[in-house]
């Protein structure tokens, strides 16, 4: 028996290599939130404008008036963890772009995210 492999061989491997981690990437891949909760989701859109350096005096504003509106009801320990669970989407999120590929999130989501809050001023 031989330990020859052939160029073809090798270069089946490379291709199922290279298939194997991009199909990895794509499955881990997700954007924004998960969350269908609404107050997830307000924490987590000033995450994200605050990870992209859109929080202005309307953006906090915004934010407030708007998690005033949706904590109604909720406890400390409800609100506690909607905070953490917004707070690791959003991390996770700014990580899974990678050296410099966040400027394109924050641009689309980030901008999205503080408009929501800002209102018709603009962030």
């Amino acid at each position: 028996m031989s330990t020859f492999i052939s160029r073809r061989q090798r270069r089946a491997a490379g291709l199922a290599l290279v298939f194997a981690l991009t199909l990895g990437r794509s499955a881990l891949a997700w954007h924004g939130v998960r969350s269908d909760d609404p107050l997830t989701r307000v924490f987590y859109d000033f995450e994200v404008a605050v990870y992209c350096g859109l929080v202005s005096p309307g953006v906090r504003s915004g934010f407030e008036r708007e998690l005033a509106r949706v904590r109604e009801g909720a406890d400390a320990a409800t609100e506690q963890r909607a905070r953490m669970q917004a707070w690791k989407e959003a991390n996770l999120e700014w990580q899974n772009r990678g050296l410099g590929g966040f400027r394109g999130w924050c641009r689309s989501e980030g901008r999205d995210a503080a408009a929501r809050f800002a209102g018709p001023e603009k962030p």
